[in-house]
């Protein structure tokens, strides 16, 4: 197959890849919601929860010195060794007498509904807040031809937008807190108080790239120009982390580092290039991606709430919110799933577990203009983009048939994470971490849902975690996506849900309990993607756990 040839065919697998024809035939029974009382708590409640509990950040002077030192000692690795392990608690919510209202769909009877954002950097947290709060706001982020009332795309944007603002628990990543890219706003709070919810954030890393600190220049344009960010150094915290919203008491939050699979200082300080402007320039040569240095220190971390929701048995669901490393190969980040996987074994609630996974088939971050054209072209998803823009590869250097190889392997594995790896010829290298999911069991021996239900699924798929997670035509659906895709290339499903609800013993038994299994699993492309900016270069996923068994019967079950 020639490369033009190639290149041609890439509308046509979008096509069929995205599925982007595809109705979501079950969306309506996400709509036909009944709101009834507020949910009761014990009396004793108010005593079990905090307030607002929060650990020191560093200063603006220690974080310059972060900046050289990253291992500092004495006060300092105290603070930092706190940080690391202390989660801001504030349940403010609750204790000035704001309550979770019972809702039900006579699919689902009564059920939570859970959602999970990446919100890239907190860029556009201000307009997300107000979104979410408001529909009117959110109609008026759209252009004229979007919000004008009676056409079905309107109706379709208003329903997801609903969905995900009623959600009783949401799971964010990429909040940041005092950092001067998002003007040093406290992101988790200000969504919080637009919504009304407790919350609970966690500190992976604390930024210290001297153009986060105003000691370097930033580029502002393709033309080299550079400018200092302004600093404020009064209401500089230096947090980035991840944070979950719940409209339930929170009881209590668990932090603790994972192993580093990479070091953001020592990875990072050699870079030449500070590109930070907020949006991503950089290197037109592979998906326009940004060769940049991200200088922070600590790393990535298990991140756990206990939530007090009285309607399930104990009384307590746990969420794990995970974000993984984006800097590794998947290998790295198996291995990080290894280990929180561990840390929940003997957990004995319900369990949602849920944020991005960076669940792409090589490291997705930039780093050199070298290495972004190795890593594409090592890459088959990315590969026949960089072919088309790379000459001496377009001109028959390749490794004779691997283009062939590459749309096969692209077709077999697209947002598909557990097609099978067959090593060299079609490789899967993301299925590994799926797997430990997947044949992870807990110390009751109970197993993560990862059924597909015709019934229980918004496009009536059967495939494998359909339920929980999207799948349309051919796989996944993405919910990232580089700035400028070529097609389905550069496009990944990197946001999952997997839920464990206590009732299997193997992950795809369709016999077993539908209670707390997940339901109607969505991807809210339509929502983000339909306002400029878009809120973030992750689409927000939504799905609904019924509380009791749910009315609704299946008709055909997962492969």
């Amino acid at each position: 197959m020639r490369t033009g040839q190639t290149i041609l065919m890439l509308p046509v697998l979008h096509v069929l890849m995205t599925g982007c024809t595809a109705s979501k035939k079950n969306a309506f029974l996400t709509t036909q919601v009944e709101r009834h009382a507020a949910v009761k708590f014990p009396s004793s409640m108010p005593g079990r929860l905090a307030r607002h509990v929060e650990p020191a950040f560093p200063t603006y002077d220690e974080a310059v010195g972060l900046a050289s030192n990253p291992k500092p000692q004495g006060k300092l690795k105290s603070k930092l060794d706190t940080l690391w392990r202390t989660p801001i608690v504030d349940n403010s919510a609750y204790l000035s007498g704001k309550r979770p209202v019972e809702a039900s769909t006579p699919t689902l009877g009564n059920f939570l509904r859970v959602a999970s954002w990446n919100i890239e950097k907190s860029l556009h947290i201000t307009s997300a807040a107000e979104a979410l709060s408001s529909q009117a706001a959110y109609e008026e982020m759209l252009s004229e031809q979007k919000r004008t009332p009676g056409k079905r795309a309107h109706a379709e944007l208003l329903r997801q937008r609903e969905r995900l603002a009623s959600a009783d628990v949401i799971f964010l990543q990429e909040m940041d807190i005092g950092v001067s890219r998002s003007g040093y706003i406290d992101a988790t709070r200000t969504l919080a108080k637009a919504l009304g919810m407790n919350y609970a954030y966690a500190v992976q890393a604390v930024e210290v790239d001297p153009v986060m600190l105003g000691l370097e220049p930033v580029s502002v344009d393709r033309k080299g120009e550079k400018q200092f960010l302004p600093i404020d150094k009064a209401r500089y915290k230096g947090g980035f982390g991840s944070a979950v919203l719940s409209r339930y008491p929170i009881v209590s939050a668990q932090v603790v580092p994972l192993k580093k699979v990479y070091d953001w200082h020592e990875g990072e300080r050699q870079k030449a290039d500070a590109v930070e402007h907020g949006r991503r320039l950089g290197s037109k040569i592979a998906f326009d991606s940004e060769i940049r240095r991200e200088l922070k220190v600590g790393g990535r971390c298990f991140f756990r709430v206990d939530i007090a929701v009285p309607q399930v048995p104990g009384g307590v669901v746990t969420v794990v919110n995970n974000h993984l490393e984006i800097k590794t190969t998947p290998k790295g980040r198996e291995e990080q799933m290894v280990e929180i996987l561990g840390k929940i074994k003997d957990v004995t609630h319900p369990v949602i577990m849920a944020g991005d996974h960076n669940s792409a088939p090589d490291d997705l971050s930039p780093t050199s203009l070298v290495r972004v054209v190795w890593r594409q072209v090592n890459s088959p998803e990315a590969f026949l983009e960089t072919a088309a823009r790379v000459s001496d590869l377009v001109t028959g250097t390749v490794v004779p048939g691997y283009r062939e190889r590459s749309i096969v392997n692209v077709l077999k594995n697209f947002q598909n994470p557990l097609a099978p790896d067959i090593p060299i010829l079609f490789p899967n290298p993301v299925r590994g971490m799926f797997e430990q999911v997947r044949d992870h069991r807990f110390a009751d021996g109970t197993a993560f849902d990862f059924r597909g239900d015709a019934d229980r699924s918004i496009n009536r798929s059967s495939r494998t975690l359909a339920n929980s997670n999207e799948h349309r035509l051919w796989g996944h659906r993405t919910t990232f996506s580089v700035r400028r895709p070529i097609g389905p290339i550069g496009r990944y499903r990197l946001d999952w849900f997997f839920v464990r609800s206590g009732h299997l013993k193997s992950p795809t038994d369709d016999k077993a309990s539908y209670r707390f299994a997940p339901h109607f699993g969505e991807t809210l492309a339509e929502f983000n993607d339909s306002v400029k900016p878009k809120f973030s270069d992750h689409r927000p996923i939504v799905v609904d756990i019924p509380l009791d068994e749910p009315p609704v019967k299946s008709s055909s079950s997962g492969d």
